[in-house]
């Protein structure tokens, strides 16, 4: 992954909103300012889960994630909540959460995983 010359700085990132992204995983993701990451859905071998990529400005080798538009806040009720339950890069997908983030995607034409 490289940097994007349209990257939006991480001090410019607003907690709990949806970011079109440019990384190795994700397409769209929800910031996340207390782990300064996007929490999007990524597809792996078969599988679709909610995943947190790093800003890029936290620099290498974690920082993959480029933001490069804020499209909108995130209208997910207790999404702090679905922050706090995670003890890592993955998050229980199961959740309103993921199906949020997959409806924007689909609303936008954007595909909320990584090609």
């Amino acid at each position: 992954m490289r940097e994007h010359p349209d990257r939006i700085s991480i001090d410019d990132c607003r907690h709990g909103w949806l970011y079109r992204v440019y990384s190795r995983n994700l397409n769209l993701g929800v910031y996340r300012e207390e782990e300064r990451g996007f929490v999007g859905i990524r597809h792996k071998m078969g599988r679709r889960y909610l995943f947190t990529e790093f800003h890029w400005d936290i620099g290498p080798p974690y920082g993959t994630a480029n933001p490069l538009e804020a499209i909108c806040e995130c209208s997910v009720e207790r999404l702090d909540e679905y922050f706090r339950r995670d003890s890592g890069p993955g998050i229980d997908s199961n959740t309103e959460l993921f199906d949020w983030v997959d409806e924007q995607g689909k609303q936008l034409g954007i595909s909320p995983e990584s090609c």
